[in-house]
């Protein structure tokens, strides 16, 4: 279901040309697309929020670094992805964290089963560090009281029923066709601050990598005006994302 009347729909590209892709820490990348459309629904009178669909989006959103390609499997059409504060005073921030490690098998009694349990993943005897768990990547509010007047939030938060984007994300040689299943994770876009985290990063206790990316608010009356006001940003943990190292990677949409 599309939420109309409302404002309409936008596309948002990953575009060498309009957008941009930075790897943190820094990495080349040789090519990346991939497109989503984001319908909003009409603005409440009171409290100047709007609903956000993801009503279509391209197969994969890609991205080739060296001989590996980092691809993301939107699952749509996505009725409550997200929400628009045309009149701000709200936090429409996000924070993902993810732990590399949150336990290993057979060290301390852990098990393979505790991973799954904790909704982690084994890495196999084909991966950088085997047998360790990766776990989960978990996505929530960023702590800035008030994003600001035309913030948008495409991510899960319970305070506004969103659920963000569901994908499946992998990192493997070649095209994603050509992939397996991938992961299942949800991704946060934002106009507001994107924090990506990684706890015990490179697998070493400890270790923090971490990394704040701002987009650009939108103005509600503009919403439909090409290139309008308006950037949606999004910094996700990649946990031996570089082949043996861990990496953050930050997309930035325009239209």
């Amino acid at each position: 279901m599309t939420p109309t009347p409302g404002l309409g729909t936008r596309r948002f590209s990953l575009d060498p040309l309009s957008s941009q892709l930075r790897l943190i820490p820094g990495l080349t990348f040789t090519g990346m697309e991939g497109f989503l459309d984001l319908t909003v629904g009409e603005p409440d009178p009171i409290t100047g929020l709007a609903l956000v669909a993801v009503t279509d989006a391209s197969e994969f959103i890609s991205i080739e670094v060296g001989l590996l390609t980092l691809c993301i499997k939107p699952e749509v059409p996505v009725t409550n992805a997200g929400v628009l504060a045309c009149n701000g005073g709200v936090d429409l921030g996000v924070t993902s964290i993810q732990d590399h490690n949150i336990g290993e098998v057979g060290v301390d009694n852990f098990t393979s089963m505790d991973c799954t349990t904790a909704s982690g993943r084994v890495e196999d005897a084909s991966s950088p560090h085997e047998n360790v768990c990766n776990g989960p990547v978990s996505v929530g509010p960023s702590n800035i009281l008030d994003a600001g007047p035309g913030a948008l939030l495409l991510a899960p938060d319970s305070d506004f029923a969103t659920v963000g984007l569901p994908a499946t994300a992998s990192v493997d040689f070649g095209p994603c066709d050509g992939h397996g299943p991938g992961d299942p994770t949800v991704f946060g876009f934002v106009s507001a601050r994107s924090r990506a985290t990684i706890l015990n990063a490179g697998n070493q206790q400890g270790a923090v990598l971490e990394h704040d990316e701002f987009g650009e608010n939108f103005s509600c009356d503009q919403w439909m005006v090409e290139d309008g006001p308006g950037r949606i940003v999004l910094s996700v943990p990649a946990v031996d994302g570089g082949a043996s190292s861990d990496l953050i990677t930050v997309f930035v949409l325009d239209d």
